[in-house]
């Protein structure tokens, strides 16, 4: 049986989602990945998953009245048995009822983010402003009240789920195999990062102000440590953020771009701390970041704010503090670098529960359950 996953846009980190469930679905299926370059049609994919994994079906996103070929081109090339949509968002899930309602194809809907939440301040006109993008805030709403012609829903958290009445949670689970603090050599990578002799907090991944990390910034300048350096990996989506971040951290910030996905593991390794400061917004709601599987995989220790279901995947083996509480996140990084032993500990139980409830394997279960039935 062959499945077609569709993102909708392969030039940013929305394509990460697809890319993961189409790594665990090709253990067992045939997968081909389909999408729309809006971000940089000159370089159509997001580099972290342009790793030759994948041959992605590309086609250039344009706004309506020409997307709607654009729409007609890509079902032609649709080849699947199942199409699986990822995000709820018209260049994605849109294309998939398409398909479906031409060929008869089932469709499956993946749910890891509140879309709706990334146009929260347009009102009035300013919504209907949007009218001839697809993934404008008019077409995302639209989108959202067609989710119950969808054959299946997953989704990664609780609130989601609660949210929208359906869906069976996929959590952006790890490959724990490859994810092995053992198979790293930690002090040479530390001496390449030039960070030596220094505890390093790491954040690995997209950096945008609902992230909080002006917050880890914050929590550091309370402390005072000239020990503590944060490094923050997939920096240059918003520069006037980036740079906040470096002006606010006084020299305590260390800022990289965006790397592979293969060389996560590495990096984290190099790490004593990640945190993960999400905010309490609608950009965060029912949001789960993959980040958390990463670190714990690796065996991190980690402090994450109590958003959507971070509390529940850490119970007893991270530590939780509620989003903007600056001392209380002073408080528990000084805990851990004041208490290797036991914030080790945390990590090691992190692994252990990682490759018991969210390794690939037991992803790979769940999404055979689903598509299945569908043979």
């Amino acid at each position: 049986m062959k499945i077609s996953i569709i993102s909708y846009d392969l030039g940013n980190n929305c394509l990460g989602r697809a890319y993961l469930l189409g790594k665990v679905l090709r253990r067992n299926y045939e997968v081909e990945i389909h999408g729309f370059s809006f971000t940089n049609p000159k370089d159509p994919i997001w580099a972290p998953c342009d790793t030759g994994e994948f041959h992605y079906h590309t086609v250039e996103g344009r706004n309506f009245p020409s997307f709607l070929k654009s729409m007609a081109d890509m079902t032609k090339s649709i080849k699947g048995d199942v199409i699986y949509a990822s995000k709820l968002r018209l260049p994605s899930y849109g294309v998939a009822l398409l398909k479906k309602k031409l060929g008869g194809k089932p469709v499956v809907l993946d749910i890891d983010d509140l879309e709706t939440s990334w146009y929260e301040n347009l009102k009035g006109l300013q919504r209907w402003q949007t009218i001839l993008d697809p993934t404008g805030s008019l077409a995302t709403h639209w989108m959202e009240r067609h989710i119950h012609v969808a054959d299946e829903i997953t989704t990664v958290s609780t609130q989601l789920q609660q949210k929208y009445g359906r869906g069976i949670i996929i959590p952006h689970g790890k490959d724990t195999d490859s994810f092995d603090p053992t198979k790293f050599d930690r002090n040479s990578m530390r001496e390449a990062l030039r960070i030596a002799g220094f505890k390093l907090i790491m954040f690995l991944g997209t950096a945008r102000p609902h992230k909080g990390l002006d917050d880890i910034i914050r929590a550091m300048n309370l402390l005072d440590r000239d020990d503590i350096r944060l490094m923050i990996i997939g920096a240059g989506a918003d520069r006037g953020y980036d740079k906040m971040l470096e002006q606010l951290g006084g020299g305590k910030v260390i800022l990289k771009n965006g790397i592979p996905f293969h060389s996560v593991p590495e990096y984290l390794h190099a790490a004593d701390l990640v945190v993960l400061p999400q905010k309490k917004s609608m950009q965060s709601y029912g949001q789960i970041p993959a980040k958390v599987f990463d670190a714990m995989s690796m065996a991190k220790p980690i402090i994450a704010t109590n958003v959507s279901d971070l509390s529940q995947i850490l119970d007893n083996c991270g530590i939780i503090v509620e989003p903007g509480d600056i001392p209380a996140m002073a408080e528990k990084i000084d805990w851990v670098f004041s208490n290797p032993l036991k914030a080790g500990e945390l990590g090691r139980r992190a692994r252990e529960k990682c490759i018991a409830e969210y390794s690939w394997d037991i992803m790979e279960k769940k999404l055979s359950q689903i598509f299945d039935r569908f043979k």
